[in-house]
């Protein structure tokens, strides 16, 4: 055993200065945070259940509110209505034994209720009811029997209300209406509640308000809605599978909730009457002998209180798993900050060491240029200052040795150079075009005289950037020997603005281009090719252009080119020396459409560098 421990200790001992350094630091700041976020953890159980009241008592609130916004619409959609004057006069003119002329003021009264009530996401059927018609929206008027609708409570209702809106709770639309209705299948309409108002129609006439109810019967609007127009709203908003939601009257009777079998029945809370009395508000209440909390909130328009029920523990457990989530990603991001600190700290102390074993590698590989830059003179500032003093002689003793092996090899590139003297060039040449004259070979002679021209431009101007118009005479020089190498498989042409001839240019500037799209752009042509090369002035720039008909270049290649060297040296030349030049406001661009051809746009300032 005491073999063991020596043997990890050991091991610990041998561990690098930083991972020792990470090691310290990470116990430090790990021991405090996580106590810190043990007892947050506690602290914040203590507020959630209050927070989480709150919470949901704010969605009852907001449920309440959109609720309340639709039904209002409706409210104020009746309420316009009782001015119209097509409802009156087919009304009053009403004859129920003329039948054509019930089925004409059937189609005119449901254009108007479709005028006012455009939208029936929410409803489930509007109609107007007298004791000889019903007439409502497509489809619905059949729904409620018009016979004996004014021995209905709704009936009774709306008339109670004298004009007003009147909301009826949750019924039977077989108890309501005497209707029987299949229990094994029952329809959408089982249960309903509704919204009735008497229908006051008036018209004016010559400042006369003539009221319809002193002539005949007035209609009686109904609105129907199924319960689930509360289920929808409030099941999706709830925020615990544990909790119920309820709609009650403040008589009791249960408008829509989690139990949909009490619907429309009486089922009166306990801490219902409390409810009425605040409207609005939370209460933690005792139901079935186990404790719950009640979020509540009273209709403006109804009158009816809408509520949500859940159990402490419920409620708690809603917002646990958040809480635990927070506490433990915050825990970590501390964590995490305070590794990053300990390694930045770490890296401080242990970087020199590294920089200098580094460069001592360098130094026994042959580079005695290698300096580590001094940050401090602590005493591994110091170390670091000798050995770059004992680098520095070392490598003043190589330049000047290499100095000497350099020169040696001036001189023998001077030697080369004179071998190859220019002048000897063009008299070569020159007895070469008069051989091939005095052989009937002007082809010959031409390409030779072309190539002498492009030599005397190349060696006598040794600057960067010449005149355009010697540039341009170069170019068609190139031009006509490769075509003779090609055998006329493209024709070349020039649209150069006049006025761009007063101006300096990068010397063979346009030429990479014109070879890239012969040799690669014809590459699969035997005839046919086409370049054009244009120059024109565009605001302040010059621009210049080489576009071919060639196989143009595909997209992964194009990318490629613009990224790295390779096959396009010579395009990469142009682009680095134009921005050189005159800066990185100017360059090349390349345009390729596979199948169709190239376009190079060379832009290139106004003024003369």
């Amino acid at each position: 055993m005491p073999l063991r421990r020596r043997h990890v200790w050991q091991r610990l001992n041998d561990l690098s200065y930083r991972t020792k350094l990470l090691l310290t630091y990470t116990l430090i700041a790990t021991i405090p945070l996580a106590i810190l976020s043990w007892k947050n953890y506690y602290a914040s159980t203590e507020f959630v259940s209050e927070f989480a009241r709150e919470n949901l008592y704010s969605i009852v609130r907001q449920n309440n509110e959109i609720l309340d916004a639709e039904l209002s619409r409706a409210e104020e959609s009746s309420l316009a209505m009782i001015g119209e004057q097509v409802l009156f006069e087919q009304y009053l003119q009403a004859n129920p034994r003329d039948e054509y002329s019930m089925i004409n003021m059937e189609k005119k009264v449901s254009r108007v209720l479709n005028k006012y009530f455009p939208e029936m996401d929410q409803m489930f059927s509007i109609h107007l009811m007298t004791r000889y018609s019903n007439i409502g929206s497509t489809g619905s008027s059949n729904l409620i029997p018009y016979e004996n609708f004014h021995q209905t409570p709704l009936y009774r209702a709306a008339l109670q209300a004298d004009g007003g809106m009147a909301w009826f709770p949750t019924f039977s639309y077989e108890r309501m209406f005497q209707r029987e209705i299949s229990q094994a299948n029952p329809p959408e309409h089982a249960r309903l509640l509704a919204g009735v108002r008497l229908m006051k129609l008036f018209k004016i006439n010559n400042s006369e308000v003539i009221e319809l109810n002193e002539k005949v019967e007035p209609p009686i609007l109904v609105i129907t809605y199924r319960p689930e127009i509360y289920r929808s709203r409030f099941t999706r908003t709830l925020p615990s599978t544990g909790a119920s939601f309820f709609i009650f009257t403040p008589e009791g009777r249960l408008v829509s909730g989690t139990d949909q079998v009490r619907e429309g029945a009486l089922a009166k809370p306990e801490w219902l009457d409390k409810a009425v009395k605040m409207r609005s508000g939370t209460l933690s209440v005792m139901q079935d002998g186990k404790p719950q909390i009640v979020c509540f909130d009273t209709s403006e328009v109804t009158g009816w209180i809408s509520a949500v029920t859940i159990s402490p523990d419920a409620l708690g457990a809603a917002f646990l798993p958040e809480i635990k989530s927070t506490t433990f990603n915050l825990t970590l991001l501390l964590l995490m900050i305070s590794l990053l600190l300990a390694f930045i700290f770490s890296s401080s102390i242990t970087r020199p060491i590294h920089q200098l074993l580094r460069a001592i590698k360098k130094t026994g590989e042959g580079e005695f240029d290698t300096r580590v830059p001094v940050d401090s003179y602590n005493e591994m500032g110091l170390l670091i200052h000798k050995f770059n003093q004992m680098n520095k002689k070392v490598s003043h003793l190589i330049e000047e040795n290499y100095k000497v092996k350099l020169r040696e090899k001036e001189m023998q590139m001077m030697a080369l150079n004179i071998q190859l003297n220019p002048h000897f060039l063009y008299n070569t040449l020159n007895i070469m075009n008069w051989t091939a004259l005095e052989n009937n070979q002007k082809e010959l002679s031409r390409m030779i005289v072309s190539l002498s021209s492009m030599l005397q431009y190349t060696t006598e101007n040794r600057q960067d950037i010449g005149d355009l118009k010697e540039d341009m005479n170069w170019l068609r020089h190139y031009i006509f020997i490769t075509e003779q190498r090609f055998e006329d498989k493209f024709r070349v042409t020039f649209d150069i603005a006049p006025e761009l001839y007063d101006y300096k240019v990068p010397k063979l500037f346009l030429q990479p281009f014109v070879e890239n799209a012969i040799v690669h752009g014809f590459a699969r042509l035997h005839s046919g090719g086409r370049i054009v090369i244009r120059g024109r002035l565009e605001g302040e720039a010059r621009i210049f252009t080489v576009e071919d008909n060639g196989i143009g270049i595909p997209e992964s290649r194009l990318a490629e080119i613009r990224k790295t060297e390779g096959e396009s040296v010579g395009i990469r030349n142009v682009d680095q020396r134009i921005k050189l030049i005159y800066g990185d406001g100017y360059g090349v661009s390349l345009h390729s459409v596979e199948g169709e051809g190239t376009l190079v746009n060379i832009k290139l300032p106004l003024a003369n560098a």
